[in-house]
């Protein structure tokens, strides 16, 4: 058996271990089969333990081992588009839902976290958007005015709130939500495996599926050594995708996101860093992601190679960036360098896909994995028990020209570059 082959993250050298899942060598039966242990299975599998008695999740590697385990931890309640084209993709009373979904999405991990003792440094302090340029400011003053119609707890600061909230000078406006927050995103997901082994639900790690057959109404996925029987099945992989079931893997553009993690910073130097510990997310043309964790690092995240590809890893760009914007770290010392795949889709909105008959798909969070991925999780565990969602199924529609993704990648990046440049 191959064993998983970890990042080199801070968050596997943090998080409490988890025992390995063992790899499936039988042929099995079960009344729901999971394809993928990241938020989106394992908060599938725990939302419908309550109603399925036999629960089965497969995944090619360990839970947290994809984009679930490697990610910035930022838990924000804000979408990324602008408010006028959200309206456009959620035209309605579905707007109205959405706007319910980012919130309740937030606190049902926070929830999740209190229900099950879930040790994963999370902080609810609040989360941070920022931005320059006329762009940026006119985003953030149309939604922080929208949010406070609704009587959410968001508010506009100015460049000097920003700065003393924030650390830096670098920016023109920023909006502050007390509802999200952080956490350590491997320990998080390792603490919903937990939680799920609590509920009976078994997880075969190191067992990539790799072929469905239908028989009537049942499926069957093949693993290398092993199947598994199913009467309702759900692929939970979103930016680790592949062509297990066709034409899955067109309908998102798994873009890479590394990260960098300094050595915990002095408190001299900390002290003027996010001193309420907030995690900020740019709006921008191709926007940074970074917070400060409870071991005085600053945990910095950007963008992977122009083509959207992790290649070398190399995060000099990254470390670059961050001692623009944080002067005063200079001369520290980086410790970690990690990459993962987040699923982007080409509308902006996440998917819950309804496949076949008691066959769905959760995936496209782009970039709000930890809050949405969730949620997700909970409304496909409606689904896969005639229930009613928040987030409506719909079919699977491939993106066009997804061949030719990498270079759309790339002009999306280089734009977005060029905008941040000119704005």
């Amino acid at each position: 058996m191959q064993k998983t082959q970890w990042p080199d993250s801070l968050w596997r050298s943090t998080a409490e271990p988890l025992c390995d899942c063992p790899e499936l060598h039988e042929d099995i039966e079960t009344d729901l089969l999971i394809i993928g242990a990241g938020y989106t299975g394992l908060s599938t599998a725990l939302h419908a333990a309550n109603a399925i008695e036999q629960i089965v999740i497969l995944d090619q590697a360990q839970p947290g081992w994809g984009c679930s385990g490697r990610n910035g931890g930022q838990v924000h309640g804000q979408w990324k588009p602008d408010l006028a084209v959200l309206k456009q993709l959620y035209p309605g009373s579905q707007f109205d839902a959405f706007i319910k979904i980012l919130g309740d999405a937030v606190d049902l991990v926070f929830d999740l976290v209190d229900q099950h003792q879930i040790d994963c440094q999370a902080q609810r302090t609040g989360s941070i958007i920022v931005g320059n340029g006329r762009k940026a400011v006119r985003y953030l003053t149309e939604w922080s005015e929208f949010w406070a119609e609704t009587g959410a707890d968001v508010r506009l600061l100015d460049k000097h709130a920003s700065t003393e909230l924030i650390g830096t000078s670098h920016y023109d406006r920023s909006m502050f939500d007390r509802r999200g927050g952080s956490l350590q995103p491997l320990a998080y997901c390792r603490g919903l495996a937990r939680a799920c082994y609590e509920r009976g639900v078994t997880i075969h790690g190191d067992s990539r599926a790799v072929r469905i057959s239908q028989n009537g109404n049942s499926w069957r996925v093949f693993t290398d050594h092993g199947s598994v029987k199913c009467e309702r099945l759900v692929l939970a992989t979103n930016g680790y995708t592949d062509d297990l079931w066709p034409g899955l893997a067109q309908t998102i553009v798994p873009v890479a996101s590394m990260l960098t993690a300094t050595a915990p910073l002095p408190d001299a130097v900390v002290s003027t860093l996010l001193p309420q510990r907030q995690p900020v997310a740019e709006y921008a043309g191709v926007p940074a992601y970074y917070r400060v964790d409870e071991t005085n690092r600053l945990v910095f995240g950007w963008r992977g190679t122009v083509s959207g590809e992790i290649g070398s890893l190399n995060t000099a760009h990254l470390r670059s960036r961050a001692v623009r914007l944080f002067p005063q770290i200079a001369g520290t010392q980086w410790e970690y360098d990690w990459a993962g795949y987040v699923g982007i889709t080409s509308h902006q909105r996440p998917m819950l896909l309804r496949l076949a008959d008691n066959v769905y798909a959760g995936l496209g969070y782009n970039g709000r994995g930890v809050p949405m991925a969730t949620m997700m999780g909970k409304q496909l565990a409606l689904s896969v028990t005639s229930q009613a969602s928040a987030i409506s199924a719909e079919s699977p529609r491939a993106i066009p020209l997804h061949s030719f993704r990498r270079i759309g990648v790339s002009a999306r990046i280089m734009s977005g570059h060029l905008r941040d440049t000119l704005d």
